[in-house]
C-alpha cells in the first residue's frame, strides 16, 4: 500500500537528496561559461528527448467565481472590483471551435474554485462538449477526490495542471487565507489524486515569487515525485 504523501514528506530529513544536490549546484552562481556550457547541453536533451517541435496548448476560463482568498488573485471571494461571469457550454464550445481554428490541438479548461458554478457535472459537460473537435483536454480547477477525478478522465480529460503555488508552508499560510485552498495538505496530495484518478499528463509547479526561488520546500518534495511519476 503507498504510503501517504504528507506522512511521508514530513518524515523526510532535512539534507536534500543526492537529486536535489545535484540540482542545487545547476542553479547556484555560475560563471558566465558554466551558463553557456549548461545552455547547449540542455539544448541537446532537449532536441534529443522532443526534436525540433513545440508544443502549445490554449487555456480557456470557464469562470472567474472562487470561494478562495489569494493574495495575489484577482479571483479572491473579496475582489469586488471584477464582474463575475461563469460561460455557458455552449459559450464554452464557440471558444472551444475558435481556438481550434487558429489552430490549437491542445485546451486547458481553467476556472476558479466555487462548487456552485464549477461543479463536477458543468465541467464532464464541458469535456464532452469539445472533446469531438479538441484532440487534448486538460483542466485546471479546484482540487478533487480520485472518483471525482475519475470521471472527469471518462468525460475525455487528458492531463490535469494544479500548482502548489508555494511549497514553504508559512508562505502558503500567509497568502491563502481563507477556503479550500488554504488546507495545504488537500492541495499537496492532489496530484497523486489525480494519478489515482487516471490522468494522463500531470503538471505541478510553483508560482515564483511567493517564496524563494530556488526551491524552498520543494528540495524535500521532488524525490517522492519522481519516484511516484
Amino acid at each position: 500500500m503507498p504510503a501517504d504523501f504528507l506522512t511521508t514528506l514530513d518524515a523526510l530529513p532535512d539534507r536534500k537528496s543526492p537529486l536535489m544536490e545535484r540540482f542545487w549546484s545547476m542553479i547556484g552562481p555560475k560563471a558566465p561559461a558554466r551558463i553557456e556550457a549548461m545552455a547547449r547541453e540542455a539544448r541537446a536533451v532537449t532536441r534529443r528527448n522532443f526534436g525540433r517541435t513545440m508544443r502549445l496548448f490554449a487555456p480557456l476560463y470557464l469562470s472567474n467565481e472562487c470561494v478562495n482568498n489569494c493574495a495575489y488573485c484577482g479571483f479572491s471571494r473579496d475582489n469586488p472590483d471584477i464582474l463575475r461571469v461563469t460561460l455557458s457550454v455552449d459559450q464554452v464550445v464557440r471558444e472551444a471551435r475558435h481556438l481550434a481554428e487558429q489552430g490549437f490541438r491542445n485546451v486547458l479548461l481553467v476556472a476558479g474554485e466555487h462548487p456552485r458554478f464549477v461543479s463536477e457535472g458543468y465541467l464532464e459537460e464541458c469535456i464532452r462538449a469539445i472533446r469531438g473537435f479538441i484532440p487534448t483536454v486538460g483542466i485546471e480547477v479546484g482540487p478533487m477526490e480520485a472518483p471525482e477525478y475519475a470521471r472527469m478522465v471518462e468525460a475525455g480529460a487528458e492531463g490535469l495542471v494544479v500548482y502548489q503555488e508555494t511549497y514553504d508552508r508559512e508562505a502558503y499560510a500567509e497568502m491563502h487565507t481563507a477556503g479550500p485552498k488554504k488546507d495545504f495538505a488537500w492541495r499537496m496530495a492532489c496530484p497523486e489524486r489525480g494519478h489515482e484518478g487516471g490522468f494522463r499528463r500531470i503538471g505541478i509547479g510553483a508560482l515564483f515569487g511567493l517564496s524563494d526561488w530556488r526551491l524552498g520546500g520543494l528540495d524535500r518534495k521532488r524525490p517522492r515525485l519522481n519516484s511516484t511519476y
